[in-house]
């Protein structure tokens, strides 16, 4: 029986790898050729807080965990050209967008690996769903963290529900956290490996069952989430439900690292 349990699992494994192995990568100079001659409808996978902060001109926005409600927005015509994008190369959301399109019969799906931040850094076309009055109420909410004490630690607030105030914790996330605070590293293992921010710990999110293993955690502690972009924190921070905003919080910023060296940007409210 174990036999026969290791030979399916060894089949799922194949499977998956070849599946995923069968997408069609493109890259930045492709891209900018099916965008400048107008031969393809290109998809943003991120949530939609990302993409209203800014993205490719002319995307729709299709974020995966919204792919069966959204998909009535795409093309009748499913030979069409689509290239699916979202934060960067080690953003999987566009793979995953990739095999849904597939599955629900679109033939010519491309996915640009190097996504949203290598177009911004190549000074391509962008838009942004806000207005100038939308920028000014963020200088004013900026300095407005709501004061909340928990676990024996001061934390201000953000503008969302289990959001912690992103502008104040970019100042002290690096060289003064907080007491009692403990940063929960939400990415893979690997990307963990490579880079993180000292005295982080990993808990990888798993965005397809909706959970994160807190067992290793200590109750004591007041939880903050963060991944490379705040996307994916905050799902994982959000499925707590019972502990969000109370002792569960998530980081709303743009971090990237290389062994211990961080750099952290906090992304604009909306």
């Amino acid at each position: 029986m174990k036999l026969l349990l290791s030979k399916i699992f060894a089949l799922i494994m194949v499977f998956s790898f070849s599946q995923a192995s069968e997408l069609k990568i493109i890259d930045f100079t492709e891209a900018k050729k099916l965008f400048e001659n107008k031969e393809a409808l290109f998809l943003d996978a991120r949530g939609e807080k990302l993409y209203m902060r800014g993205t490719i001109l002319g995307s729709l926005n299709l974020p995966v965990n919204r792919f069966s409600k959204s998909v009535g927005l795409l093309p009748i015509n499913k030979n069409v050209k689509v290239v699916s994008f979202c934060n960067g190369f080690k953003c999987e959301k566009s793979d995953e967008l990739a095999v849904l399109l597939e599955k629900e019969g679109y033939t010519n799906v491309l996915v640009y690996k190097g996504g949203y931040p290598e177009w911004k850094e190549k000074a391509m076309p962008l838009m942004a769903l806000k207005t100038e009055e939308t920028q000014e109420e963020n200088k004013v909410l900026e300095a407005k963290g709501k004061k909340y004490q928990v676990k024996g630690t001061t934390l201000y607030l953000g503008q969302d529900k289990g959001m912690i105030d992103q502008f104040w914790f970019e100042k002290v996330v690096l060289n003064a956290l907080p007491k009692n605070v403990q940063l929960i590293d939400i990415r893979k293992e690997s990307d963990f490996k490579e880079g993180h921010i000292k005295g982080a710990i990993n808990a990888p999110w798993d965005s397809k069952a909706e959970k994160i293993d807190l067992s290793k955690v200590s109750d004591d502690k007041v939880l903050v989430f963060y991944c490379n972009t705040g996307m994916q924190s905050a799902e994982a921070a959000l499925s707590l439900k019972e502990r969000v905003g109370k002792d569960v919080f998530y980081f709303d910023a743009n971090v990237s690292c290389e062994k211990n060296n961080c750099k952290v940007e906090a992304n604009e409210n909306l």
